[in-house]
């Protein structure tokens, strides 16, 4: 891969080529002082990625910008200014983004990884979103966040979401590679793809993205939820941006592998964020007497029987906190403040905060404070870093199972497997999913490097039922094909 940079710090520069090329393998970093000389130098060339510092952009470089956009490059901005204009500059002439000084090497590294996995996904990547696509719409990035313009058509948006915002790529490729009726066009934002097609029967738009969703859960083993907003009257592309947005939030509540359809705004559902004197006081009796029972049936009541207009699920995020808030007294009281379970009440409180779905937090939450506290959590503590261990030895025996998993997993262990889940994520700092996929993978690579089996034997051999799904998983985990690292060795 041939990275072009574009800075006039010569010390930056070399800093930059550093970091890139101790990083990541395969790349080749070239460096220009001005825009000048960058712009004689590419005119017989398309390079794959620019990195260009922003603050050496003046009003004559505009064409430039006009260059980069009409010819499809990718770019990347750094600026020293966190102002409007180098915001709008970025957007106008489509950048990848914009790094702000100072900017973390992880940051950059990240970036190009992502990068360099879109363009080893396939060319169509690259072109799809250019205006010289007859299939595409007039419509761009600033048209989400500055303008106000509407479209001459009627159009709707669709969002596609996962748990994990590190399998974007992969749903922004099979969107690609898909067949849509009518124009469409396909935006890549930091939690959800976009796409803008122009308006249809909704029972059309149904029938094709019920498709869509069989065609992706037939490849890959991730959840996939699908959001359309229909277009109504008289609105710019930024209301529905935002409106398709903020329809986004439902997810919170009726979780993955669905398809949500919506054609009018509502407003959120008002909520008390905060535990009331009584309800606090109840918490400490239902601990004390250790009503398992009791505090099911208050954590479900409260937390599962939401119904439309949902409330903000920041609002409910705040109000499980404060339930844990009163876990963490009775720990307090009870001493109960070992090591291995603040580690793991530290996990709770962080999938409060960041897991997509509220029916898994009210089960973590639930199988902490009734599998822990209520319970004879030293039962559990003996042997603390044993479970961890136990359960990475039968990974290594099992992965080859496409049908081996974390409850396979918690069976064999005898312990719940929301437990399970909990303590090895606090114990090795990785989740049990994704410890799975990379011992599979790791597996594949020796496959790949010591044998001449087809990708079709060694997907079976690695734990992957489906080849396309183990395709996707190792451009994920490696930033190159299966077939790329096999001729690459």
């Amino acid at each position: 891969m041939e990275i072009h940079l574009v800075a006039k710090d010569e010390i930056e520069a070399q800093g930059i080529r550093w970091i890139v090329e101790s990083h990541l393998t395969g790349v080749r970093l070239i460096l220009w002082r001005t825009i000048e000389e960058f712009e004689k130098g590419i005119r017989n060339q398309q390079p794959e990625f620019v990195i260009l510092d922003m603050d050496i952009w003046t009003d004559e470089s505009e064409a430039m910008g006009v260059s980069l956009k009409r010819r499809g490059i990718r770019w990347l901005g750094i600026s020293s200014e966190r102002i409007f204009q180098t915001a709008y500059r970025a957007l106008r002439f489509r950048a990848e983004d914009v790094l702000f000084r100072p900017f973390s090497s992880a940051d950059l590294v990240k970036h190009i990884q992502q990068l360099r996995f879109q363009l080893r996904n396939g060319p169509g990547l690259i072109s799809s979103n250019t205006m010289d696509d007859e299939n595409a719409l007039d419509i761009g990035y600033p048209d989400f966040f500055l303008t106000d313009r509407k479209h001459e058509s009627r159009i709707t948006m669709v969002a596609f979401l996962t748990p994990d915002n590190k399998t974007l790529p992969l749903v922004y490729d099979e969107l690609q590679r898909y067949s849509f009726t009518g124009k469409n066009q396909i935006f890549a934002l930091s939690d959800f793809i976009l796409c803008v097609q122009e308006t249809k029967e909704m029972e059309i738009y149904k029938e094709e993205y019920q498709a869509f969703l069989a065609h992706w859960k037939e490849r890959m083993d991730e959840p996939l939820a699908i959001i359309i907003k229909a277009a109504t009257s008289d609105e710019s592309l930024k209301r529905m941006y935002q409106q398709t947005r903020e329809f986004t939030r439902q997810i919170f509540f009726d979780g993955y592998d669905i398809i949500l359809a919506e054609s009018q705004q509502t407003s959120p559902r008002e909520m008390d964020p905060f535990l009331t004197p009584l309800e606090q006081r109840l918490w400490i009796e239902m601990l004390e007497r250790r009503d398992a029972k009791a505090i099911r049936n208050w954590i479900e009541r409260e937390f599962l029987t939401f119904e439309r207009p949902y409330p903000d699920p920041e609002i409910v995020r705040i109000r499980l906190t404060s339930v844990l808030a009163q876990i963490r007294r009775h720990m307090k009281s009870y001493n109960l403040q070992n090591a291995s379970l603040e580690a793991i009440y530290y996990d709770v409180f962080q999938q409060i905060v960041h897991k997509p779905v509220i029916h898994q937090i009210v089960k973590e939450l639930h199988a902490f404070t009734t599998h822990m506290l209520l319970q004879d959590h030293g039962q559990l503590q003996e042997g603390a870093r044993t479970i961890s261990e136990k359960a990475r030895e039968l990974i290594e025996s099992n992965y080859w199972d496409s049908q081996w998993s974390l409850a396979s997993c918690a069976d064999t262990l005898r312990i719940n497997k929301s437990t399970l889940s909990r303590r090895f994520a606090a114990e090795s700092g990785e989740s049990f999913r994704n410890t799975l996929h990379q011992v599979r993978i790791r597996e594949a690579k020796r496959l790949l490097k010591e044998t001449d089996l087809s990708l079709e034997e060694i997907s079976q051999l690695a734990g992957y039922s489906h080849q396309t799904y183990f395709n996707a998983k190792f451009k994920l985990l490696e930033a190159c094909t299966p077939s790329a690292y096999r001729s690459g060795l």
